[in-house]
């Protein structure tokens, strides 16, 4: 979730910055200031495929903690999810866990909804690279169908590194497995063309996916902005806004 993740092809699981709470839980611990944040995406320019996302994150007296909320959807069909994460740095490592809630709604169906557990963290491998791993319903959270049957929710785990060999320049290798479906790879690079102005652009495999964003990220705000394109698809669109609050 955010412009600056799907900007390097959604190779976030190294990234330390407000939007782990969506990302990577474990890498929330450190975070300085009181966050808000909002993001919309628009998949292939189909209004049926639009996931709104609202975050807040804050500093507490040990670690940090945040909440989000997203939908996708609409009202044929839609995903909604509540989550409430903390997250811990000990040393060079910063380790996380998240509570979320899930609830799928289906037109003439109902809603079930179910309990998803997850867990991340980052670790300082040396100066210029992290190593990052989340795994997302490690509880193997299910819904119970209309038809009494049980539907299991998708067990994901990524793992991944950034390397940022300048202060100007990151670069981001990930892979993510969903254990029903091949893995998949991801690329991506941040450079900072100018102060507070980025420009960001990867690759994905399974399905193959091109990224492209910009960012501009001043010290109160944070606007974000991508663009993905799939030779099949087409097109899709994702805007990211934060402001932060000021320091704990």
């Amino acid at each position: 979730m955010g412009g600056r993740a799907k900007g390097i092809a959604n190779a976030s699981v190294a990234i330390r910055d407000h939007w782990a709470i969506f990302n990577n839980i474990g890498g929330l611990a450190g975070i300085k200031k009181y966050t808000g944040q909002i993001a919309y995406n628009n998949r292939f320019g189909i209004a049926n495929f639009q996931t709104f996302a609202l975050g807040i994150t804050a500093p507490v007296k040990v670690g940090a903690a945040g909440l989000s909320v997203s939908r996708f959807g609409d009202n044929l069909y839609s995903e909604q999810r509540i989550g409430l994460g903390y997250s811990h740095q000990i040393k060079n490592v910063s380790l996380g866990g998240k509570i979320n809630y899930v609830q799928v709604s289906i037109q003439d169906l109902g809603s079930k909804g179910t309990l998803v557990f997850e867990f991340g963290g980052i670790a300082r491998l040396s100066k210029e690279v992290l190593f990052g791993a989340h795994i997302y319903n490690f509880n193997q959270g299910v819904f119970n169908t209309a038809l009494g049957e049980e539907e299991k929710l998708p067990v994901i785990m990524k793992a991944g590194i950034s390397y940022q060999p300048l202060s100007a320049l990151m670069i981001n290798a990930e892979t993510e497995k969903n254990i029903d479906l091949p893995a998949t790879f991801k690329v991506g690079l941040e450079y900072e063309i100018v102060p507070q102005i980025y420009v960001r652009t990867g690759i994905q495999t399974q399905p193959m996916t091109n990224y492209f964003g910009v960012g501009f990220q001043p010290k109160r705000f944070h606007l974000n902005y991508a663009l993905t394109t799939n030779n099949l698809l087409g097109i899709s669109h994702h805007l990211s806004f934060t402001y932060q609050l000021g320091k704990k």
